[in-house]
């Protein structure tokens, strides 16, 4: 059949489109073959082109993104039955008479947002290793998407209807950590009076993730060494060994290396780990990937926010760019969950993203427009304003017509705790 995009929601729904040229473009611009009235798209947002034996779709820089089952893509290959988010309009692409099959949805169970050689490095190991059942290491520096790894390890293997467990291993104290992974019988100890399962026994079947693994005390070492060659582990006061059908995926940020040499790691537990073992590069080793998981980030808040949310503008988005993000993926995030709260306009502006992430004042002109640092300085004497006229945090809110809680968030992004808090009657801007 000739393949087509058929559009599902959004202000196209039920509009059906044939791709007819081997370069079907969509935009807003008159001129594209796709150009309907959807003011949430770019004017040149996207194109789907044939490629081989199939089709393949580029993002153009779009200020939304394009989004393919759920991921922002800068481009991919096309299969029957994917969905397409451009804008506000949700297509799905067939390509066989045969009706589309099932979608995980807008949802996946495990996404990975990156299209970066050093990313599909890591998507490659992936779906290399996931159907095997051999101890993987995750390393890489915190808040760069290791357990991100390791739930796509577990949900694209076979056991990925069992449990996926993950246990803190710096968290607890090495006696805390031990009742937590074994589980404990009772009379193991002062107080219990009942059987505890521990997260091993939880983790049956499926998969047991233990995080910041380059934290475990020697005895602990010893005891997950066992685990994994002999697959059995002993519950607290059980006087006997059970077994243990789980795979162990671990993660660290330390240099197991170096560690087995100093003797704070045990060699043979680094070496039967390391047989398979991924690094997950830090956010400033792949900018190019940025974009894509800002708008994934953009959606996911706008959604829990309930706050409409339509794109990044371009100059938020080269503040992103230039930004080295020393606390990887998750500050990414975590910038996104603020700037959607504290924004005020459908497309997030430089102004509404937290101050670390804006240029310094020391940056040349030429390169931070006038206009977003003058618009930054004016938030901030607004507020400090509000907060000498209301003399309370909820006065200030008021006068600003904020919710005291987006207030809050506003006082941390700009970094004023310090300024409002002699002139905070009731201390709520902490």
């Amino acid at each position: 059949m000739t393949p087509q995009l058929v559009a599902i929601d959004g202000p196209l729904k039920g509009t059906i489109y044939a791709i007819l040229t081997e370069r079907f473009t969509i935009g807003r611009k008159s001129g594209n073959n796709l150009s309907e009235a959807d003011l949430s798209m770019s004017r040149h947002h996207c194109t789907i082109e044939f490629a081989g034996e199939g089709f393949r779709i580029t993002d153009h820089d779009s200020q939304n993104g394009t989004f393919v089952n759920g991921i922002p893509v800068k481009q991919r290959m096309l299969f029957h039955g994917d969905q397409i988010a451009i804008g506000v309009s949700v297509f799905v692409f067939l390509r066989e008479e045969t009706p589309a099959p099932a979608s995980d949805g807008l949802s996946p169970l495990s996404p990975i947002v990156g299209e970066t050689p050093a990313m599909r490095q890591v998507l490659e190991f992936i779906d290399q290793v996931a159907v095997l059942d051999a101890p993987v290491l995750i390393v890489g520096e915190k808040g760069a998407g290791k357990q991100l790894a390791a739930r796509a390890l577990h949900d694209r293997g076979p056991r990925a209807r069992r449990p996926f467990v993950k246990v803190n291993c710096a968290a607890l104290s090495a006696t805390f950590l031990q009742r937590e992974l074994f589980g404990y019988e009772p009379g193991a100890f002062p107080g219990v009076v009942a059987r505890q399962e521990g997260k091993i026994a939880q983790a049956e079947g499926g998969t047991i993730f233990l995080d910041e693994v380059g934290s475990l005390s020697l005895e602990m070492q010893s005891q997950l060494l066992h685990l994994l060659n002999e697959k059995r582990f002993e519950r607290l006061g059980a006087g006997g060994e059970l077994s243990a059908d789980v795979r162990v995926v671990a993660a660290t940020d330390r240099d197991l290396s170096a560690a087995a040499q100093d003797g704070s790691f045990r060699p043979d537990l680094y070496l039967r780990l390391r047989v398979l073992s991924v690094e997950v590069p830090p956010l400033r080793q792949r900018r190019e990937d940025i974009p894509l998981l800002a708008n994934y980030f953009r959606v996911e808040q706008s959604a829990r926010q309930k706050r409409r949310v339509l794109g990044i503008t371009a100059a938020a988005r080269d503040c992103l760019l230039r930004y080295d993000w020393p606390g990887n993926v998750r500050q990414l995030e975590c910038a996104i969950e603020s700037a959607v709260a504290v924004g005020s306009t459908e497309g997030i502006l430089p102004e509404d993203l937290p101050e670390a992430v804006l240029p310094s004042h020391d940056v040349p002109d030429d390169l931070v427009p006038r206009y977003h640092r003058q618009v930054h300085e004016g938030r901030r004497e607004l507020i400090l304003k509000a907060y000498q006229q209301g003399g309370s945090h909820a006065r200030a809110a008021a006068l600003l017509g904020l919710h005291p809680h987006s207030l809050t968030r506003l006082v941390r992004t700009l970094d004023l705790q310090s300024a409002v808090e002699h002139l905070d009657g009731e201390g709520a801007a902490g």
